[in-house]
């Protein structure tokens, strides 16, 4: 990751992460338990960097004035399911989104996004009962998620 924000949370989720591993070992029950919470903070991940990539971009590439309203309506940005990924970048190029849709159809990374959103919504409404996460799978979405966020950062350094 290149933006410095988006490194920062990152970097901290992947802390927690850790420190959970070593603190749950073999336990899958607390495991799982922590898996909840670490969606939570990967769903939160989505969205802000999505507004930190794309405002960062509008102040390379314009105006400051025409920046602040791009961030403005980039920071409405929430709940980020694979497919407003694509409506965002095809707002800022057409080439973007149909590049991206390509690269989110790969190895499942539409669907890790996807999933991370899903199990965040039934875990914020109570209904964790039905997300059955485990550690695991969300490390696993959580790859996958960073593998899209560094291929918008790339796709923005054009």
């Amino acid at each position: 990751m290149k933006t410095r924000e988006i490194l920062r949370q990152l970097t901290r989720l992947q802390s927690v992460i850790g420190r959970v591993e070593e603190a749950c070992g073999e336990s899958i029950e607390l495991q799982a338990h922590w898996a909840k919470y670490i969606c939570i903070l990967s769903a939160g991940l989505l969205e802000n960097a999505m507004k930190e990539i794309y405002s960062e971009y509008a102040i390379r590439m314009v105006s400051r004035p025409i920046a602040n309203f791009v961030s403005s309506q980039i920071s409405k940005f929430s709940n980020p399911k694979a497919a407003r990924f694509v409506e965002v970048a095809g707002m800022f190029k057409e080439g973007w989104k149909t590049d991206l849709e390509k690269f989110l159809a790969v190895d499942g990374r539409d669907e890790a996004i996807d999933s991370i959103m899903n199990n965040r919504h039934l875990i914020a409404h109570g209904k964790e009962q039905d997300s059955r996460l485990s550690l695991a799978q969300v490390k696993g979405y959580l790859n996958k998620a960073i593998e899209v966020l560094e291929y918008i950062e790339n796709q923005c350094q054009i």
